[in-house]
């Protein structure tokens, strides 16, 4: 799956995420397997928890304001997140 800018991501059915300080355990309840996600990952996390479907242009917008990053530096690092994501099953893209 390539990610762009135009993207439109959305949480799957079949988990649940509870989070722990300034992290968040993801658990996929198809497969059986759990995932804890560092500060910036619960960020975006939560973006998509707000959010029935959101752009990767939108998350990232939200990202440059919230944290001190250059935005290249952003945008890859979402990219590859959000791909690490689709992989495991826990978001699906939309239309």
């Amino acid at each position: 799956m390539i990610i762009t800018p135009n993207t439109r991501v959305q949480i799957r059915k079949g988990q649940s995420s509870s989070v722990l300080g300034t992290e968040t355990i993801i658990l996929n309840y198809d497969l059986g397997n759990y995932y804890e996600l560092n500060e910036m990952g619960s960020f975006i996390w939560s973006l998509l928890q707000a959010n029935q479907v959101i752009s990767v242009a939108e998350i990232k917008g939200r990202m440059l304001e919230e944290f001190d990053v250059d935005e290249s530096v952003c945008q890859e690092e979402l990219t590859s997140f959000l791909e690490s994501l689709f992989h495991e099953k826990l978001i699906e893209t939309t239309a």
